[in-house]
């Protein structure tokens, strides 16, 4: 059983969605919290999120066969991956893992796991939401799985084998039925899927800053801080050094992304989360209309309309955390949409680069430690870390009040590792 310390404050690393989602569960039930993070809220890998909140996300990255498509996509220069040559040998053993948990049994075990975590992502989003006086920057209209052309769609049986065992509702829809629901995209898609319930929020950041907001209210401290070190007496976890000095705690959550790496690692954990840099293209003043969040399957790109701008955004570069980022492939977003949509105009556009926190099987790091009583790890949410971040908030919360979670934590958990 997890034993905070309940005279000292609950301690959170990293202030990205997922930490953010767990703060704001904790101080509505009247903990008391300290957010740390060596940048402000949400401006890290939260920054550019795509937006997606989902029930159906029980898909792992990795599927069976999927590294015979690795050499064609490679050379193509707007394709899904890329690949530093610099960095490739630091990659090799993740990608080795990641092959690995690629097999048929080790995808169904792992896709079940993500399922019975996001399969409350939306009631779990609009209850905080709601709390935090950020339930306007949802939209649930569901969501729209397309295909520029059949052949791919047919391909991905497996995908959809999954959807349906786990109990997820979808609709197949012809070319003509998706014009009709985004006529933007007359031409473009061959099939597609209608999933009900789905939908997105419409700025990820500015969420990031209303649970703040909230959280603060409630008595929250935010203290913008790098920390160094995890400081531990035995099995307990003391406190935090940071370059504003230790941080007491009564129990660490650590929801660092790919830095938690490295903070852990001290404690004896070696964990392989990897950085999946991925881009977007922010396009303003566009004209397009667009009323659900399009995820088109065979390009490997989620099409979000955001308050700010239609958000374009897929892609996988592992380069490490301290490469320059190629913002030619947040370019080459742009050609993938005008190929979609021949008559695409906008005014400005942004990019974007950031690094996603990737486990080889796709899943996250959620729950205790068998080494440290009053220790909890929440990261490598990966491609979802919207929308496993509100569901992990309910997880940590129930943890730390020492009620049972709705789920069985086992696959989440760190020692899966050893």
């Amino acid at each position: 059983m997890l034993e905070p310390d309940k005279q000292k404050p609950v301690v959170i690393l990293g202030a990205g969605i997922v930490g953010l989602f767990a703060a704001a569960s904790l101080a509505r039930e009247g903990y008391s919290v300290v957010l740390i993070d060596r940048r402000g809220a949400g401006e890290e890998t939260s920054y550019g999120n795509l937006g997606g909140v989902q029930n159906m996300a029980a898909a792992p990255i990795g599927m069976p066969g999927m590294y015979k498509e690795v050499p064609k996509w490679l050379l193509d220069r707007s394709g899904p991956l890329s690949i530093r040559s610099t960095y490739f040998p630091q990659a090799i053993p993740w990608l080795l893992r990641f092959v690995k948990a690629s097999r048929l049994d080790a995808y169904w075990r792992n896709a079940m796991a993500l399922n019975d975590l996001n399969s409350d992502c939306v009631d779990s989003h609009l209850d905080l939401a709601e709390w935090a006086g950020a339930r306007h920057l949802y939209r649930i209209p569901g969501q729209l799985y397309v295909w520029t052309k059949r052949s791919y769609f047919e391909k991905s049986v497996l995908s959809r084998q999954v959807w349906q065992r786990t109990g997820h509702e979808f609709q197949e829809l012809s070319a003509a039925e998706i014009v009709e629901i985004e006529p933007a995209y007359k031409g473009a898609f061959q099939v597609g899927l209608r999933i009900p319930g789905n939908g997105y929020c419409v700025d990820p950041y500015q969420l990031c800053q209303h649970l703040l907001e909230r959280c603060r209210a409630a008595g929250t401290v935010f203290m913008q801080a790098q920390a160094s070190e995890i400081l531990a007496d035995g099995g307990r976890i003391t406190g935090v050094r940071t370059d504003r000095g230790v941080v007491e705690t009564g129990a660490l959550i650590v929801s660092a992304g790919v830095w938690s790496k490295a903070l852990l690692e001290p404690l004896g954990y070696k964990v392989p989360v990897e950085s999946q840099r991925g881009y977007h293209v922010t396009l303003k003043n566009h004209n397009i209309e667009q009323t659900n969040m399009l995820l088109v399957m065979d390009r490997k790109i989620a099409i979000t309309p955001m308050s700010m701008g239609l958000r374009v955004g897929g892609t996988v570069e592992f380069a490490g955390l301290h490469s320059k980022p190629d913002y030619e492939r947040a370019n080459r977003l742009t050609g993938i949409m005008r190929e979609l949509v021949p008559d695409l105009s906008y005014e400005d556009s942004t990019e974007w680069a950031g690094h996603r926190p990737c486990m080889p099987d796709s899943v996250p790091v959620i729950g205790r430690t068998g080494k440290y009583a009053n220790l909890l790890l929440a990261f490598g949410h990966g491609h979802m870390g919207l929308i496993g971040s509100a569901p992990t908030a309910r997880i940590l919360t129930n943890l730390i009040k020492g009620t049972t979670p709705r789920l069985d934590l086992n696959p989440f958990s760190v020692e899966r590792f050893s």
